[in-house]
């Protein structure tokens, strides 16, 4: 078994076995997931998808919890390229490479080719988060998508610009050896079985609500905001899914009230 959006990343017989033993005592439904034009059979932590979240990314003023992701298509690869000047001035990300020593033809050989878009040497030394993350006025935004609303692109081209772990991030999936997908929302359950961190206010109204948040991030994460996970990443989770995932989840979940578009995607900054 392995992390689907890591499949560099065998995950131990233990932690397989914590897998297999979590989704046999919960809730689940089977049902069929299109990523990338092909179908996936999945089994579901429905009651996880119950849990609520704030997904306003547009109100936060911390660094982007997503760090870095793991895979970086060819569109986000050449809207940054043709975006050079504005990607540095949003990320600094080329200036710094070039006090490293990169000439700027490098650094867009980089972007084509290396994984995370600059050398493997500078991860975690040079950069220690993902080279798109910017600060623009107050709030610490994703460059990529910052660029894409800029240029209008509609909900479904922002999607399909930014990397998948991006896009559908916290969530988790994991598949086996046949090919079959287990996913599930890290909660207080079961974050022990995920690569990504669930204690964060967006996914914590608890946290929210702390004074030490509230001090370092007075706007946004209204308590009456939260809405169950599949409610907030509805119409992503639709488009990248398909129609069959979210309405088999929100029928077993007895939520069949239609999404509007997700404000996180489509927020004028």
């Amino acid at each position: 078994m392995k992390y689907f959006m890591h499949r560099e990343f065998q995950i131990s017989p233990k932690l397989e076995s914590q897998v297999n033993k979590y989704f046999n005592k919960v809730n689940t439904i089977n049902t069929e997931v299109h990523i990338y034009d092909k179908i996936y059979k999945a089994v579901v932590d429905i009651k996880s998808f119950l849990l609520l979240s704030n997904f306003d990314c547009f109100n936060c003023l911390t660094n982007c919890c997503v760090q870095f992701p793991y895979e970086f298509n060819k569109k986000s690869r050449d809207l940054i390229k043709n975006n050079l000047k504005e990607y540095n001035n949003l990320t600094k990300a080329v200036s710094i490479l070039k006090e490293e020593g990169m000439t700027e033809k490098e650094i867009i050989q980089s972007i084509e080719n290396d994984p995370m878009l600059i050398p493997n040497k500078f991860i975690d030394t040079v950069f220690n988060r993902c080279t798109c993350s910017c600060v623009h006025i107050d709030r610490h935004l994703c460059a990529i998508h910052k660029i894409c609303i800029d240029q209008g692109f509609s909900i479904e081209e922002v999607i399909d610009t930014k990397p998948l772990w991006c896009s559908i991030y916290p969530l988790e999936i994991l598949i086996n050896e046949n090919e079959e997908l287990y996913i599930f929302v890290p909660n207080s359950q079961n974050d022990y079985l995920s690569m990504n961190d669930s204690k964060f206010p967006c996914m914590d109204i608890k946290m929210s609500k702390s004074p030490y948040f509230r001090r370092e991030n007075p706007i946004g994460f209204k308590e009456e905001d939260y809405k169950p996970f599949i409610d907030s990443y509805y119409p992503i989770l639709k488009y990248i899914f398909g129609e069959t995932f979210v309405k088999d989840i929100k029928s077993s979940l007895n939520l069949l009230k239609e999404e509007s578009i997700n404000i996180q995607y489509n927020k004028k900054i």
